[in-house]
């Protein structure tokens, strides 16, 4: 059982003076008179109706009898079918109901002589006569209910040792059992019960003697509070709350690939170490990344509704499998924060729980409207560095505007000299014509997402029809997306992709004899908004053999080479962000009936092993085509062409702002700037 936070180290302490009041052993104590307890309705009334009236005047609906329903109080006080009325408060000997559980007559008296039925008992009888004659008050399960401190019993203390009240709750539990104490436990022995409560870990042979030397008379109650401020004791409780939040650090299925999601445990180990109050705890898991400025660490705190297993076998449909994840959210939700086990509710409304098929529904619907992000956390070093960075970067864009006080001016002149210097590129509508192992989605905007398992080394084969003529060039964008690591926009545990080869075919859709074949266009003249420096693979991407191979300028993803590719990696905090290369074919192409277009993206960059998170592949991307003559990559990223298409009065300072940390590397005289802030990223 997971603890409240705000009042675990509270409960903490009342387990560990528990743990001063010693277990009961066999010894006789003298009776004592004890009144009548009052009269429950959870714990004596509701089991006599559930086992021998519901059956016929319960919830289902199909099944009851005479019109009369007992499991709700404001049914059971109305008039049935016969006018009479089961229930009235307080005056059990106007109730139909104990009549009829009274009767001699066996055609009249309830629940009926036949099947499994039996009379009620003398004790049950009496229990629906004190109950009715005391209101008949229904109350909910006790999961329902807010908790109620109950006042500790009266003890006579010369007979038990009574250092708490917990101490009186199991005095009274002893008296009742005619049973009493056993001999206090010795002290080494208290001290490690002490310590597996708490922090699940022995004491050493220090804190024993430690313990032992302390004749203080607070000696126990000093270990309490030192072993509640031991990050260990994060770590012993924490484990049942991420039991309950599917938490593990691999997919599970067929594949079971890593995952790095170790920022949600440590979120849970410190809530607890710092107490954090439990309806926060709760908040920050279920949504705290809507909180306003939300912090890293409460964004984290959503991992509770990513932690589901993840089937990436090849195989698979990958939305039946996020289907499947997202049952089980639900049954995470309905176990961990609503105490209720919910699955029943998934395909009908089950007549003995309290949510209904519509409401599992809407809670579906609200856990389902969002993206499966992969979210790039940071360490507390981390973190602090980034600030740092940041400043500096802040520090000498500031001069810059302090230098040139024209610069807002002379951005908008840039601004104006590239708004229409774009050609026109026409998407295309493609489809995987490859094999089905990775799978592609059609987002609607002619963009496809790659999902499903991720081939190490591969390549992506698409087909479509267009009907543009005198094509020029293709263009193919990178994109990112929310499903995509690190937001993409490849598939890489970076967020990054590696094109080996970029290739394509065209052919007539309309064939005549003599006319036009088939054919491999030539690419003659390649760009792209960004290549990286030659470098070698990461590690990751080993595929057990001795060949070198690097990533580089666009131009490695037509050399016709294995071993070279097209690398996006910008590096961090830039890695993640679109791109685009254009491949200007040698000759101009495109037929007046329309043409078919085969072309193949080859990804030969991945490592040996796809369980391993290995591969390199693209993520999200769409390819468009132009008549346009000597077409050209755009430079101006598309986060930036973006705002530029927001009017300018209409854009925020951080909007401004991100379009001057561009604009500034374009400008020449502020080349030493530029590059002592490239040093610093």
């Amino acid at each position: 059982m997971f603890l409240p936070l705000n009042i675990s180290s509270v409960w903490m302490r009342a387990i560990a003076l528990l743990l001063l009041s010693t277990s009961a052993v066999f010894a006789a104590e003298p009776d004592r008179a004890a009144p009548a307890k009052p009269v429950s309705f959870d714990r004596d009334i509701r089991p006599i109706l559930s086992d021998n009236c519901f059956v016929c005047h319960g919830p289902d609906e199909a099944d009851r009898q005479a019109g009369l329903r007992l499991d709700l109080r404001a049914e059971a006080v109305k008039p049935a079918e016969s006018g009479k009325v089961a229930i009235v408060p307080g005056k059990p000997d106007a109730s139909e109901l104990m009549r009829r559980v009274i009767s001699t007559d066996d055609s009249d008296r309830m629940p009926p002589l036949k099947g499994k039925h039996k009379p009620l008992t003398a004790v049950q009888t009496e229990l629906l006569k004190r109950w009715i004659a005391s209101g008949a008050e229904y109350t909910s399960h006790w999961a329902f209910s807010a908790p109620v401190l109950p006042a500790a019993p009266k003890i006579d203390a010369s007979k038990f040792r009574i250092t708490n009240d917990i101490d009186r709750f199991v005095a009274a539990k002893l008296m009742d059992n005619k049973l009493s104490q056993s001999p206090e436990a010795d002290r080494i022995t208290l001290l490690r019960r002490l310590h597996l409560d708490l922090i699940g870990l022995p004491p050493t042979i220090a804190e024993v003697d430690a313990f032992l030397a302390d004749n203080s008379a607070n000696a126990y109650e000093k270990q309490v509070e030192r072993l509640l401020k031991s990050p260990h004791y994060g770590e012993r409780w924490g484990r049942h709350w991420l039991d309950a939040a599917r938490y593990a650090d691999s997919d599970g299925f067929e594949k079971d690939k890593s995952r790095q999601i170790s920022f949600y445990r440590d979120y849970v180990i410190n809530s607890l170490n710092r107490d954090l109050p439990y309806n926060q705890f709760v908040i920050e898991q279920f949504a705290g990344d809507l909180l306003p400025n939300a912090t890293q660490d409460q964004i984290v705190a959503t991992g509770f509704l990513r932690n589901s297993m993840l089937n990436e076998e090849g195989g698979v449909d990958p939305e039946q499998f996020r289907m499947d994840a997202m049952f089980d959210r639900i049954d995470a939700v309905g176990k961990t924060f609503l105490g209720l086990t919910i699955q029943c509710a998934q395909c009908h409304t089950h007549k003995y729980d309290p949510i209904t098929h519509e409401e599992y529904y809407r809670l579906f619907a609200f856990l389902n409207n969002d993206h499966e992000s992969q979210r790039v956390v940071y360490a507390t070093d981390e973190q602090a560095r980034r600030f740092e960075l940041r400043q500096k970067i802040n520090d000498l864009e500031s001069d810059l505007k302090r230098q040139a006080v024209d610069w807002r001016e002379r951005m908008a002149a840039w601004e104006d000299s590239i708004a229409n210097d774009q050609p026109e590129w026409i998407p295309l509508q493609l489809e995987n014509t490859g094999d089905n192992g990775q799978r592609y989605i059609d987002m609607g905007d002619h963009s496809i997402l790659a999902q499903g398992y991720a081939p190490t080394k591969y390549t992506t084969s698409l087909r479509g029809t267009t009907e543009v003529q005198n094509i020029t060039a293709f263009r193919l964008e990178l994109l990112n997306d929310a499903n995509l690591p690190c937001n993409g926009p490849g598939r890489s545990f970076m967020g990054t992709c590696a094109l080996t080869e970029f290739s394509a075919e065209a052919e007539p859709v309309v064939k005549t004899e003599g006319g036009p074949k088939k054919e491999k266009l030539k690419i003659t003249a390649v760009s792209a908004d960004y290549s990286n420096p030659e470098r070698d693979l990461e590690p990751n991407f080993y595929d057990k053999t001795d060949k070198k191979r690097v990533t580089g300028p666009i131009e490695y993803a037509i050399d016709g080479k294995d071993e070279t590719a097209w690398g996006i990696d910008q590096g961090p905090d830039r890695r993640n962000q679109p791109r685009n290369a254009v491949f200007v074919t040698e000759q101009p192409f495109g037929q007046p009936g329309g043409t078919l277009l085969n072309i193949n993206l080859k990804q030969m960059h991945g490592g040996w092993n796809s369980d391993d998170n290995m591969n390199n592949n693209l993520g999200r991307f769409r390819l468009s085509v132009t008549t346009a003559a000597n077409p050209q990559a755009d430079p101006v990223p598309r986060q930036i062409r973006d705002i530029l298409n927001i009017p300018r009065d209409q854009r925020s300072p951080n909007q401004v702002a991100t379009v001057f940390s561009y604009w500034r590397t374009t400008v020449p005289e502020w080349k030493a700037i530029n590059d002592q802030i490239e040093a610093l990223v």
